[in-house]
């Protein structure tokens, strides 16, 4: 979950939940935990058999968003999760400690475990800080490619973790990124909870300049397997800016594949005066529902796994 919450049997970014939205079939990513946002390529299904279709414009509109959203995905799931010293066999569980020196040990025995091959990512650690070099390493999962550095602290305070992740010289699948992400571990129960903001900037892998900021707080309960995130993303691309927030979105006890059971993503898109939103609720199951800017509704279906994974 966390594409740092995420369970176990999710493959990374269902925080990624990838869905495909263009006019005869709904196609562009929209990476809505990326947990690593973990991500479940999970695609929309748009048979317009109710006679709607999604105009040119809102299509483009979920395209263009998704440039931004998979930039902040491909770090959220490649990186947040192996770096905060949890394992590859508990991904969702960042390692715990009493002091810097123990949370720092655990990060120094792990990190390498998540990227292939072998010493393509070389850590130097030093007390509490760390400087992650990254040579043609293939993430987590066989996904993304990352190159550069990125250099972390680690501090345990009050029962949490915090870690904040600077990025120098990083590249994510061709796209360039700088900036800071500050991600908080701590756990409510047997809940985990993570809270992350970061803002950034960079060139896509178009090579249009982008700067981003985003705040999302996201919940990992192993004994019900539940996944919830709440949050809200800001990018600016050339003239034009894109807003994302979702709330409420739930996915309870199915793993890789698994529908959301609820939720809602609103995207909003300004270029001088023109703005354009168009909202995606998850009704449960396979089905979802658009809201178009004009107000009208048209039901849609996921390609996801409702009966388990």
């Amino acid at each position: 979950m966390l594409q740092v919450l995420s369970s176990p049997g999710d493959t990374p970014r269902d925080g990624g939940l990838t869905m495909k939205l263009a006019n005869l079939a709904l196609l562009s990513t929209v990476a809505l935990l990326g947990i690593a946002a973990s991500a479940c390529n999970v695609r929309a299904k748009d048979d317009a058999s109710d006679g709607e279709m999604l105009g040119s414009a809102e299509s483009q509109l979920v395209e263009d968003d998704a440039e931004a959203d998979d930039m902040d995905g491909d770090a959220e799931a490649g990186l947040d999760e192996p770096l905060s010293g949890a394992t590859p066999l508990d991904p969702s569980t960042p390692a715990d400690g009493a002091s810097d020196e123990e949370v720092t040990a655990k990060v120094k025995a792990n990190v390498g475990k998540f990227f292939q091959p072998a010493g393509c990512l070389v850590s130097t650690i030093e007390g509490n800080k760390a400087k992650h070099a990254f040579k043609g390493c293939a993430g987590p999962y066989g996904l993304g490619r990352f190159e550069g550095e990125v250099s972390s602290t680690y501090s345990v305070a009050d029962g949490k973790l915090t870690i904040t992740h600077t990025f120098e010289g990083f590249v994510a699948n061709g796209a360039a990124i700088g900036g800071t992400r500050v991600i908080t571990y701590a756990k409510d129960g047997a809940t985990i909870v993570r809270t992350r903001t970061g803002n950034w900037s960079g060139t896509t892998r178009k090579g249009r300049a982008i700067t981003h900021g985003a705040s999302f707080v996201e919940t990992w309960n192993p004994a019900t397997r539940c996944i919830e995130r709440d949050g809200a993303a800001q990018t600016t691309v050339g003239e034009t800016s894109f807003e994302r927030t979702l709330t409420d979105y739930k996915r309870c006890g199915i793993g890789k594949g698994g529908c959301p059971e609820s939720g809602k993503l609103v995207l909003e898109r300004t270029k001088g005066d023109a703005s354009l939103s168009l909202s995606l609720e998850f009704l449960g199951g396979t089905s979802y529902r658009v809201t178009r800017p004009n107000g009208t509704q048209v039901d849609r279906r996921l390609v996801c796994n409702a009966n388990g994974g």
